[in-house]
């Protein structure tokens, strides 16, 4: 289904006076696609007149941008050029198994804004060189939410956590590991912090002699579970910290901050990124190898990653990180964003505990662990 609705609004006619069509295809929840359509896209075109967006929507979740991975692999394996998408935002798995198998274009060093792509996660991601290929449009970083009326000490480290909610069972949330990235991500940093591992996990090489010590790591998160609330999704979390059915959860700190811009949260639920730490998601744009509009595509990047653009429509706007160099960005928004970015996370908090996921074969491994063993 989503491959068809892909198909059916990139065919969606432009006026005929446009010099040029950029088709930009988000694999992302709508609030992203509606900052391209309302935020990111009207203000490119007032720099660029002749270009005309056609933004579309794919999804949510790895769905999403595995849609428009098949889209793009069907083209290329059918030896048809130019590719109708220009601008692609998909996640770290997708964006790496494009580069691996040569279906996008190495843009970075195109861009004016080049200087400001850097950390290891433009490097590589799930094992795969990506240096060059991809631009995060955000960073996002998942964190324990805590209620502080129910938690007045809130866990500094896993070990804290283990504990704590052996003592207040059912007080704590999470989606699981088919809920959301969120409860992805949380099992990847119990696995970090079981296995003591982390380092060989996400820079490789896979060693299947490790397997013993991931599914040792997973049955000791099956009985953590037993006295866990597995929520429906990341909302789901939210939610059930908001009305006070949960005192603690694993969340997108994104969505805590735009949850409370909006009314929706109880102001007081303050994250905290407890050791050895918990992984931090970017969103990748990316250029497809054989785009059609390949300059349009490149100068579109490059606007989003515009410290003045990050700041305004990235930051403050949604309350995501920077996808790009925060010493640039961060001056450039206001004191309340800043107080509500960093409430209970601080930039040195994120610096010693944010994490990358692990290589795509010990991702595997440990998602299947989980079906297996978690159920």
């Amino acid at each position: 289904m989503l491959m068809r609705a892909l198909v059916l609004l990139l065919a969606l006619a432009v006026p005929a006076s446009a010099a040029t069509r950029l088709n930009v295809a988000i694999g992302a929840d709508v609030n992203v696609v509606e900052v391209h359509k309302t935020v990111l896209g009207p203000g490119f075109k007032a720099q660029v007149p002749d270009v005309e967006l056609n933004v579309v929507g794919t999804g949510t979740g790895e769905p999403a941008s595995r849609a428009i991975y098949t889209k793009i692999r069907a083209q290329a394996d059918a030896g048809r050029a130019p590719w109708d998408i220009d601008v692609a935002l998909v996640s770290m798995a997708v964006a790496s198994q494009m580069v691996k198998e040569g279906l996008l274009l190495r843009y970075v060093p195109q861009m004016k804004n080049a200087a400001l792509v850097k950390g290891a996660e433009v490097k590589e991601a799930f094992g795969v060189n990506v240096d060059g290929y991809v631009v995060p449009m955000f960073q996002n970083q998942i964190a324990i939410a805590y209620n502080p009326a129910k938690v007045p000490a809130p866990p500094k480290t896993f070990d804290d956590l283990a504990k704590w909610v052996a003592a207040n069972p059912g007080t704590f949330g999470y989606n699981g590991i088919k809920g959301g990235v969120s409860g992805v991500g949380f099992t990847m940093g119990w696995v970090y912090w079981k296995t003591g591992l982390y380092k060989q996990l996400t820079q490789g090489p896979f060693d299947r002699a490790r397997e013993g010590a991931i599914r040792e790591a997973i049955t000791a998160l099956r009985d953590f579970n037993k006295n866990v609330l597995v929520t429906n999704g990341n909302a789901g979390t939210l939610d059930a910290l908001n009305r006070g059915e949960i005192a603690m959860g694993a969340v997108w700190i994104d969505q805590l901050v735009a949850w409370k811009n909006e009314g929706r949260m109880d102001p007081s639920i303050t994250p905290v990124l407890p050791a050895p730490g918990l992984p931090i998601y970017p969103l990748y744009l990316v250029v497809p190898r054989e785009a059609a509009s390949r300059e349009a595509a490149v100068r579109y990047v490059d606007y989003i990653a515009t410290p003045e653009v990050q700041a305004r429509a990235i930051v403050e706007r949604f309350g995501w990180y920077p996808g790009v160099d925060a010493d640039r960005v961060l001056p450039l928004i206001s004191a309340k964003s800043r107080e509500l970015l960093f409430k209970g996370v601080s930039a040195d908090d994120l610096a010693r505990y944010s994490r990358q996921m692990p290589i795509k074969e010990y991702h595997d491994l440990i998602t299947l662990a989980y079906e297996e063993i978690v159920r």
